[in-house]
């Protein structure tokens, strides 16, 4: 019999950003202030030269993308045009911050968002 062996968490995210054609760094721990536990865990990606950002993670599980738009443009007045499957938690200029339930979500925004600003970039 072959034991099955799940990925972390942390590797789902990992392999949902390289499906989605993102250079990614290494997880790292954050925490509120220096000298306090960490609260989370941050990774740092980068989409072609479309959008940067990063992935927090928090220690309860919660799965957080800080998206930043290398084209110029105000995430806030295109909301209504994005199909996302996470929450947008805040947005302003060329930056939003989505709250998504599943590195599966994850990939699909990240798909969706690396095409609507190819598009915008043409």
């Amino acid at each position: 019999m072959h034991e099955v062996v799940r990925m972390s968490i942390e590797e789902e995210i990992v392999n949902a950003l390289k499906s989605a054609g993102a250079e990614v760094g290494q997880w790292k721990e954050v925490s509120e202030r220096p000298g306090r536990a960490p609260f989370a865990k941050e990774l740092e990606y980068k989409v072609q030269d479309l959008m940067w950002g990063k992935v927090h993670l928090r220690l309860t599980g919660e799965i957080y993308v800080h998206v930043i738009s290398k084209l110029p443009f105000n995430w806030k007045d295109r909301l209504k045009e994005l199909k996302l499957s996470g929450e947008v938690v805040d947005a302003a200029g060329g930056l939003m911050w989505l709250q998504e339930q599943s590195p599966t979500d994850l990939l699909k925004d990240l798909e969706f968002l690396r095409d609507y600003l190819f598009k915008l970039k043409k």
